[in-house]
């Protein structure tokens, strides 16, 4: 018989605090505001961003996203048929966005069909269950599927679900986190979303990190746009130049 694992509960932003302390404080820095999705679709939205739930059967990925949009959870919630849909409504300084969530089918015959909603998402929750080594170990399985069928730039959140079952722990925090630092994943959380423990925290994470690349884009555009006006002008001041050189002559 196997040791029980039993471990700490873990401040959801710890891993970035060994990384880059840069990355902590921008993130925690960045205020938002859940917004109901009652009546949303009368209220203004800046934009949207795509976010999928991926991982094996039985994780408890259609309860995290329950969770998330409606803040319900049920014991005998079906198994997921091909996709679901859901949506968080964020609000991050001045710029609402909608955060779409599609929850996944983990079986393998439906995988053809989970393939197309790959495309086009911003952010993928690769999830497993710290109660099943087997979902773990097929997390190398679904890491590849993201490398090969969604954006080259979304955002990859690792979360080990079902943390209500401590007890029953076949993966410890330290393993998941290995896997997070040697992919090269964003970012590592476990969550439960029977007890509803850091599952808010998973979605807006993500967010957070979608709305600081927005506005890293976003600068950089204006940047290079700022270069090229400069760089038009700086031409005309040394055309200018040439023709009263000319002209002197």
């Amino acid at each position: 018989m196997s040791s029980t694992l039993i471990q700490p509960k873990i401040d959801p932003y710890e891993e970035i605090k060994t990384g880059s302390e840069d990355s902590l404080s921008i993130l925690q820095s960045i205020n938002y505001e859940i917004l109901p999705n009652k009546g949303s679709s009368s209220l203004h939205q800046d934009y949207l961003f795509k976010l999928i739930i991926i991982g094996n059967s039985g994780v408890g990925k259609s309860c995290l996203m329950h969770r998330v949009t409606t803040n319900e959870f049920s014991e005998d919630h079906e198994v997921t048929v091909g996709v679901e849909f859901g949506s968080l409504l964020v609000k991050m300084e001045d710029t609402v966005f909608k955060l779409q969530i599609w929850d996944t089918a983990g079986q393998e015959s439906f995988q053809s069909i989970t393939k197309i909603f790959y495309r086009g998402a911003h952010a993928v929750l690769l999830t497993y269950s710290i109660a099943s080594f087997a979902s773990f170990s097929n997390l190398e399985h679904w890491f590849n599927e993201i490398k090969t069928q969604s954006e080259p730039d979304a955002i990859i959140i690792l979360v080990g679900n079902q943390s209500d079952r401590d007890n029953e722990r076949e993966v410890s925090y330290d393993q998941g986190e290995k896997f997070k630092r040697d992919k090269g994943i964003e970012f590592f959380i476990e969550t439960s979303a029977k007890t509803n423990e850091n599952v808010q925290e998973a979605f807006i994470i993500a967010a957070k990190m979608l709305f600081r690349k927005h506005q890293e884009r976003i600068q950089k555009a204006k940047a290079n746009l700022l270069a090229k006006v400069k760089g038009k002008k700086l031409r005309k001041t040394e055309k200018d130049k040439s023709q009263n050189s000319k002209c002197a002559c």
